[in-house]
């Protein structure tokens, strides 16, 4: 028992010993260390070289001291240059003694400081008047300057276009010699027979009687949106305001018969002539072709037909001298592809006639477009101003 005790002492005292022989070796290692590591001696002094210069020249302001294009010399010298101190200063020259001002005949020179330096001009203004004109090349001869001859102002441009409108208003107000009208009805009842055998010769296939349906669905859609027809789909309620009494737009079928008609019209291949007949009292009235067709048959029949009405009426002595265009269209379509059949009756001109699903429908059609009459004073109208005057 006394031989266990005697030895777990013995073991417990080496270590201490042990432990506390490598604690002593670290510190003596340490101390080592840091005596052999010199402290940085603070330097004494600092020698800095500045160069004493009487420079005349402002101090730069702040604004010229922020361009990046006006360098001036900087305050302070680079530690390069400070740690030459001595050897610069030995080397450095005595100051300079402080230079005179320059004499106003004295010419400037390019390289002195920036106050003194004149801002000098670079734009082509600035050169004198023989160099300029060195680059100036010869006038232009007088004919460029004028206007090309036949090429209206933009007053005459405006004139013109507010006598168009002005004739157009006289047939919309009703401004238009009842003689007028009697052209357009002994005219239309001499090309009518005529007109409609053209008409029923343009060609209107599948492909034509496709490409006109979708004509007449997209002119439907352009009268909507300018509110053309608007009118006419805008029915008030008729259920006092409840939905489900309401009657559907779209269940009227006859009504929806008519609309399908009345695109398929909107769609058809057309073919239109303008005349001008020249009404004057005292004088023989002249009919000239005012915008051609491109079918040469519609067009001799449009001008024979005004010709032999306007000989047929003479003018009478108080009738006011005006210029009257007339338009003639013939047009052909076919029925689109809907189960109906539909018979109307036009007394005196074309009796009973009846339509049905792809049936080729013809139309002629003659109107009065507008009337132009002169000024009271015979000369031409001009108005200073290019506000619309009313009509």
């Amino acid at each position: 028992m006394r031989a266990r005790r005697s030895r777990s002492w013995a073991a417990w005292v080496t270590s201490a010993l042990l432990h506390a022989l490598i604690a002593v070796l670290v510190l003596r290692a340490g101390d080592r260390a840091a005596r052999r590591t010199p402290a940085p001696a603070a330097p004494d002094a600092v020698e800095l070289d500045f160069e004493v210069r009487a420079d005349p020249s402002p101090l730069p302001s702040p604004r010229q001291a922020g361009r990046g294009d006006q360098k001036g010399p900087s305050p302070l010298p680079s530690p390069r240059q400070a740690g030459r101190g001595d050897q610069k200063q030995a080397a450095a020259p005595s100051p300079s003694p402080l230079p005179s001002p320059p004499s106003p005949s004295a010419p400037l020179r390019a390289d002195e400081g920036a106050g003194d330096a004149p801002r000098v001009d670079l734009s082509f203004g600035a050169l004198r008047d023989d160099i300029k004109g060195r680059f100036v090349g010869p006038p232009p001869p007088e004919g460029t300057l004028r206007a090309r001859p036949g090429r209206p102002s933009v007053d005459e441009m405006r004139v013109e276009m507010e006598r168009q409108q002005d004739a157009v208003a006289n047939v919309d107000k009703g401004r238009v010699d009842p003689l007028l009208y009697d052209y357009l009805r002994g005219a239309r009842s001499r090309f009518k027979q005529e007109a409609e055998r053209l008409a029923d010769d343009l060609s209107v296939g599948a492909g034509d009687a496709a490409r006109g349906w979708g004509r007449g669905y997209l002119n439907t859609l352009r009268d909507v949106n300018r509110g053309v027809i608007g009118a006419r789909t805008d029915r008030p309620p008729e259920a006092g305001g409840d939905a489900r009494n309401e009657t559907s737009r779209g269940a009227d079928v006859l009504g929806q018969y008519v609309e399908a008609h009345r695109q398929a019209a909107a769609g058809a291949e057309e073919r239109s002539a303008e005349v001008c007949v020249d009404v004057a009292a005292g004088r023989e009235t002249a009919v000239s072709l005012r915008r051609s067709s491109g079918n040469a048959a519609l067009d001799r029949l449009t001008v024979e037909s005004f010709t032999k009405a306007a000989a047929a009426r003479p003018v009478p002595p108080d009738a006011r001298r005006g210029l009257a265009c007339y338009e003639l269209r013939i047009s052909a379509f076919r029925m689109p592809p809907l189960p109906f059949i539909s018979c109307s009756f036009d007394i005196g001109i074309s009796g009973p006639t009846c339509v049905w699903p792809y049936k080729k429908v013809t139309s002629v059609k003659g109107r009065l477009l507008s009337v132009d009459y002169p000024p009271a004073d015979g000369g031409a109208t001009q108005h200073p101003s290019l506000l619309r005057k009313p009509r």
